[in-house]
């Protein structure tokens, strides 16, 4: 939240597959709607998705996620300003997908 790009965090039930680490262009299902967003796989496997366009409470809700392209890999960020930087670029390279 404090650099601009809320994320709902991802519990994964035991025994699942989580794809590789790195940043991915998603669908979210949520409520029998398809939004678009960003979902990163970090160290850990801690997984955080970003709903473009969304404005509301996602606490204790189940959502489906649908991986569609894999952005890039994970980076090492100096700073907040830099995080948000690289999350702005990813995002419009999410947005160019979507018009694709």
């Amino acid at each position: 939240r404090k650099i601009g790009f809320p994320t709902a965090n991802i519990e994964i039930e035991k025994n699942k597959l989580i794809p590789k680490s790195g940043v991915y262009f998603v669908n979210i299902n949520f409520d029998n709607k398809i939004f678009k967003g960003m979902l990163n796989i970090g160290s850990k496997n801690k997984i955080e998705v970003h709903i473009f366009d969304f404005v509301g409470d996602l606490y204790g809700q189940e959502i489906v996620i649908e991986l569609l392209d894999w952005i890039r890999q994970i980076l090492i960020f100096k700073n907040n300003e830099d995080l948000r930087l690289q999350l702005s670029k990813d995002k419009l390279t999410c947005q160019k997908l979507i018009g694709s």
